[in-house]
């Protein structure tokens, strides 16, 4: 286990031998951990079994090889799937995929056909929520932001149009690379100019700016940036703009699953796991924004255990 110097924080114990309940929180990066320190301040708030283990599970394969660099579509499903076996090893009561990539990768996996455990994925709390808003708002327009693989799978955008809401209501904005630089640094210089040039490509597809606008973050790294799409959004459009975040809907859904014990607060033991070692300064950056939301949360990510056989690629 790597140690924190610096960390304010008590290190957390690994997850015990036989935990009343445990949870793995999956991503291809480190956006996940938003919705992995609301269940841990969640728990903390509301109390739940005895014995409750929460691990955060990093499927990407290796620094230079993220989902959405890989050739083709069957290359991202197969090392998703080698992923998911690794997930079932840890043997979790449930699996939330707080990843939209993956997510839109989940149902085509062979894991997903031949899995017993439970699985969640953040596509489902987007599209409410993105729904949602466009039937309070019958005027209105909604944009999804998200990685290339996000975007060009149009789940979001396939499940709004079932539902009976107008294409020309819905526009969609591939925003590459900026999961990874936000992970370097969410306020970073270069994390403000990529915002300003997605946001500025999302406007100049819109004849009307000044009708109401929802821009739903349809990727789980981007609410660490949240200021800078809310003040690029404002730039580009006219009208009132609502942005949606499905992170937080996720966290609440997974904690309303857990059993609360009145009067009594759950026993937490918090691992963050990753195939390759991680970045330092992307370690650093990532844990200073989540020491304000769950000091546990930053303390796990600052002692991650760096696991080379937490899955199969090959």
């Amino acid at each position: 286990m790597k140690t924190a110097p610096d960390s304010p924080s008590p290190v957390p114990e690994h997850r015990p031998a036989s935990p009343a309940l445990h949870y793995i929180v999956a991503d291809s990066g480190l956006g996940g951990l938003s919705i992995f320190a609301d269940l841990v301040e969640g728990l903390r708030a509301r109390g739940g079994p005895p014995r409750v283990a929460l691990t955060f599970f990093n499927a990407c394969p290796a620094p230079d090889r993220g989902y959405n660099r890989m050739a083709d579509t069957a290359e991202k499903i197969r090392v998703f799937d080698r992923a998911l076996e690794g997930m079932a090893a840890l043997r979790p009561d449930l699996i939330l995929i707080a990843c939209n990539t993956l997510s839109v990768l989940y149902d085509r996996t062979p894991f997903a056909r031949r899995s017993i455990v439970p699985v969640l994925d953040i596509i489902g709390f987007g599209v409410e929520a993105i729904g949602a808003w466009l039937t309070a708002h019958p005027d209105g327009r909604a944009l999804v932001l998200g990685t290339p693989t996000t975007v060009e799978a149009d789940t979001h955008r396939a499940a709004l149009r079932a539902w009976g809401f107008a294409t020309d209501r819905l526009a969609a904005q591939a925003c590459d690379r900026l999961a990874g630089v936000i992970e370097k640094g969410p306020d970073a210089a270069a994390v403000k100019d990529l915002i300003e040039r997605y946001v500025g490509e999302a406007a100049s597809r819109f004849q009307d700016r000044r009708s109401p606008l929802a821009a739903a973050l349809c990727c789980t790294h981007y609410g660490y940036s949240r200021p800078w799409f809310e003040a690029a959004l404002r730039r580009h459009f006219a009208g009132p703009v609502t942005l949606l975040d499905p992170n937080h809907a996720m966290s609440e859904a997974a904690l309303r699953r857990i059993p609360t014990a009145v009067g009594s607060a759950s026993a937490l033991t918090l691992d963050v796991l990753s195939r390759h070692a991680l970045e330092q300064g992307r370690v650093t950056a990532i844990a200073g924004v989540l020491e304000r939301r769950s000091p546990e949360t930053a303390a796990a990510l600052r002692c991650y255990r760096h696991r080379p056989d937490l899955f199969r690629d090959t």
